[in-house]
């Protein structure tokens, strides 16, 4: 079955029209069930891949404030969850909900699902899991001791910001190539996404035009 979007007065007879979540649904099945993975190894595997990349960038960012502040093994697995898991899962989610919507819906152009991808990756993979490390980290570093401000009244935020801004030093570089890198394979995969889903329609319209000539012959031979 071929699918096209299409203006109401331009729906040819006989056409079966179907709703945003039924092409979706439709799609989505046919993408899981597509027997060659590698024609379309970004639309199965591409969200995968991105998800994969926030684990590690995540993970570098919360080892890093771990060990500058001294924190060892406490805390481990509970700034894990929230700091590393829980960014990947949400990447996951949004990749799939908004880029690959998108995609298979032919409702935004190139560039703006580009964007998206983009967006999402940086918010889950860099933004997201530095603010929440930061946090969490200097929290559990104020329970052992490890860390502690002197000041007192609005002093205390102004000491905070510039001890962060002190030890986050040697963490620029990295983050900057975290940043250029996620940008980078966020376009990448979109960018084959949207390829694997043109070769995809293409390859439908080829089976329903086979069906109808095969169609057309059979009634042919009644005759």
């Amino acid at each position: 079955m071929f699918i096209e979007r299409g203006k109401p007065e331009e729906i040819p007879k006989g056409a079966i029209r179907l709703t945003r979540d039924e092409v979706q649904e439709y799609m989505t099945d046919l993408i899981r069930k597509w027997p060659n993975t590698m024609e379309l190894w970004a639309l199965k595997h591409g969200n995968p891949i991105l998800s994969s990349a926030v684990v590690l960038s995540s993970s570098v960012i919360l080892n890093f404030y771990r060990k500058k502040l001294q924190l060892r093994n406490y805390g481990r697995f509970t700034l894990f969850l929230p700091i590393v898991l829980a960014p990947s899962i949400f990447n996951q989610i949004y990749q799939n909900t908004v880029t690959t919507k998108s995609i298979i819906l032919q409702e935004d152009c190139p560039i703006c699902i580009n964007t998206q991808s983009m967006f999402i990756q940086v918010g889950t993979g860099i933004v997201y899991p530095l603010m929440s490390t930061i946090g969490g980290t200097y929290m559990f570093a104020s329970k052992m001791s490890t860390f502690s401000l002197k000041s007192k009244g609005p002093d205390i935020v102004k000491e905070f910001a510039l001890h962060v801004m002190k030890i986050s030093r040697p963490l620029y570089n990295r983050l900057t190539a975290f940043v250029i890198g996620h940008v980078l394979l966020s376009y990448m995969i979109s960018h084959y996404q949207m390829d694997n889903f043109e070769f995809l329609r293409i390859k439908m319209l080829q089976q329903q035009n086979e069906e109808i000539e095969i169609l057309r012959l059979s009634e042919k031979n009644q005759l």
